[in-house]
């Protein structure tokens, strides 16, 4: 286990790594989307390595300004995902919503200016080099049967953790919580082989993993899209522009879809996760 999780770290940061320079030379928004997929999967790592080793390495601090990055690629991506819902909704109801479909082109752009910004300002490879040689020091440091045990411990509290938050369903912003956590669990589990005879529904875990994950990604988009268009509603009351009905419609609309992942979601964790 312990080789295996050096050539995941170490697969990771290189991905990273080529991705990022690809950025570098020019917007490509394939690479940042692989930059932060990297990133979901180290951040699993080095919460597994901070249960290994707490006085020795704190997750957030070792990131640096990577996390800057994540969180604004992150935008970028919110921007983007809700004009293809848009467009999405335009083929159903025809409506061009037009002055907010601009709105949503404005701030993709003004996300992707600071994207860049601090992209050329990070050394995120010389940063990413010291994070590297730190966790492969500490993952070397780490029996076998140390980091098996925690990552199984790992995964049993996140889902522990989701079991306590699902109970709570006057706040399903709980939800954003739920999702990184069970992001955390799936990217670990897959460092176990699927064929070890130990672990025989592994798979299966990790398949209803995948499905629960998708579910709680588009209930996000729809969280955003509320957010994001009741930003540009306060704004428009503000210029006057025409079309309330069109917008409050659309308003109610994202709500409905929300309040139904949100029951699609509640009923796969009691129906397969056993949550």
């Amino acid at each position: 286990m312990q080789e295996r999780l050096l050539r995941y770290y170490s697969k990771h940061c290189s991905h990273f790594v080529s991705n990022f320079r690809q950025a570098l030379t020019g917007f490509d928004e394939e690479a940042i989307h692989d930059m932060r997929v990297a990133i979901k999967r180290l951040r699993a790592v080095n919460l597994l390595i901070e249960r290994l080793h707490p006085r020795k390495f704190d997750s957030v601090s070792g990131e640096g300004r990577i996390r800057d990055l994540f969180r604004l690629s992150g935008r970028i991506r919110d921007t983007q995902v809700q004009q293809q819902l848009l467009s999405a909704c335009l083929e159903h109801s025809g409506t061009t919503h037009s002055e907010y479909l601009h709105y949503l082109k404005k701030s993709e752009q003004k996300s992707i200016r600071k994207f860049n910004k601090s992209l050329a300002e990070t050394d995120a490879e010389a940063e990413l080099e010291d994070l590297q040689k730190l966790a492969s020091e500490l993952i070397s440091d780490s029996t076998d049967d140390a980091i098996t045990r925690q990552i199984i411990l790992f995964a049993e509290e996140l889902m522990a953790v989701s079991r306590a938050m699902r109970h709570d369903q006057a706040h399903d912003e709980n939800l954003h919580e739920i999702r990184r956590k069970l992001k955390s669990c799936h990217y670990l589990l897959t460092l176990f082989d699927k064929d070890d005879p130990d672990h025989r529904q592994l798979s299966s875990i990790i398949k209803r993993l995948d499905k629960v994950n998708e579910l709680l990604g588009q209930w996000h988009d729809q969280v955003v899209a509320m957010e994001m268009l009741g930003k540009f509603i306060s704004q428009r009351d503000e210029t006057k522009i025409q079309g309330d009905d069109c917008y409050l419609q659309l308003m109610e609309n994202l709500s409905g879809k929300r309040q139904h992942l949100h029951e699609k979601i509640m009923n796969y964790f009691t129906e397969k996760l056993d949550l």
